[in-house]
């Protein structure tokens, strides 16, 4: 399992950094300013955001494999069949049922860890989740070798076909069924996702998942328009950050002491000090800062869900789909605002902002554990 998991995961990376690193192709052939591009990444978000959601419910009833590969397939089918020249609204709609193909198998693998390794499962679960770097990390290299961003056409059709093949190999394997625990959300409605423990980590997920979309998104015109960098920076920011995601991901795993909340406040505050500090003096190092910042942040998500899940040990499906898909709120959100932002202010000042966003991680995280 933790092989597929690896490779759907590197996959879902991909996703996340596509529309980053084909930027200039992008928003030329689609004639689109920061803020329009900005919904583009609201697209990825909604869609992540809504397959998440849906995913709880369908991972704590049905069986696995056959959710997993109708989501590999609409994945596929949504890269494989874009076009050239299409509208803004057809590109948008392209995008948001990628995300929501990408939003299922997300939810189904953070559940199934969840399941397997239970108080545990941090260290599981950041290995996986240190493979959506390392796609992350390749996808703008893919874009180089491939003819540069002009090129986006084929490289979305590229990453359908790895989904296709993605398909098959989920067809061969045999995932666990759904556990058999009470569902005692289902007796007492809304009441366990009201759990002060559980809203506290539904908004380091808004936050975190915000300043991903945004960072990745961005990261080009910050190093072009911003630090009068080459587009070429600009996409070896995007891989730095992921890179920085991976390494800390990976150290994640490592024996020690077993991690709580604690370690996603002093990520936040962690993030915040970079991101002032790298945007306030103007540093042209962007990839080192970008790195910088995505080191640290790297442990927040998967130790927000693999902490969500042990909240509600009762409904793990739907408790990692929830905070998920209430983090893709964030990531939904943050990306137009911060190109509106830019359009405003310019785009030093919208990078700027999400420093901002990582302290309400620092404080969202402190309150997680304080509720503890």
């Amino acid at each position: 399992m933790l092989a597929l998991g690896s490779a759907a995961f590197m996959l879902f990376g991909v996703v996340l950094v596509l529309l980053g690193a084909c930027h200039v192709g992008l928003t030329d052939s689609l004639q689109l300013n920061h803020m329009a591009f900005g919904l583009l990444g609201s697209a990825l978000s909604f869609g992540i955001g809504v397959g998440v959601l849906a995913a709880g419910p369908l991972v704590d009833r049905f069986p696995r494999r056959p959710t997993f590969l109708t989501a590999t397939l609409i994945v596929a089918a949504a890269l494989l069949s874009v076009e050239a020249e299409m509208s803004f609204a057809r590109a948008a709609m392209h995008v948001a049922v990628m995300g929501f193909g990408a939003g299922i198998f997300d939810t189904l693998l953070n559940a199934v860890t969840v399941e397997r390794w239970g108080a545990e499962s941090v260290r599981p679960m950041a290995w996986l989740h240190a493979m959506v770097p390392a796609g992350a990390i390749a996808t703008p290299w893919v874009v180089a070798q491939a003819g540069g961003s002009g090129e986006w056409i084929f490289l979305f059709q590229l990453t359908g076909v790895a989904f296709l093949a993605l398909s098959v190999w989920v067809a061969c394997v045999p995932l666990p069924a759904p556990a058999n625990i009470p569902t005692t959300p289902e007796r007492g409605g809304l009441a366990p996702f009201l759990r002060p423990t559980f809203l506290a980590l539904a908004g380091v997920g808004l936050a975190y998942v915000g300043i991903e979309a945004a960072l990745s998104m961005f990261a080009v015109p910050y190093a072009h328009s911003g630090l009068g960098l080459t587009e070429g920076h600009g996409q070896r920011a995007i891989s730095a950050m992921w890179l920085g995601v991976l390494v800390g991901r990976l150290l994640m795993t490592l024996p020690s002491r077993p991690f709580d909340a604690r370690a996603i406040a002093a990520s936040g505050v962690a993030g915040a000090l970079v991101i002032g500090v790298g945007v306030g003096l103007e540093l042209r190092q962007v990839e080192w800062v970008m790195g910088a910042c995505g080191l640290a942040l790297s442990g927040v998500f998967p130790l927000m869900i693999a902490l969500a899940g042990q909240a509600i040990p009762e409904a793990r499906g739907k408790a990692v789909g929830v905070v998920a898909g209430l983090g893709s709120v964030g990531g939904f959100a943050l990306p137009p605002l911060t190109g509106a932002l830019a359009d405003l202010s310019g785009i030093e000042t919208a990078i700027l902002s999400l420093s901002a966003w990582s302290l309400a991680i620092a404080l969202a995280g402190w309150a997680a554990y304080a509720r503890t």
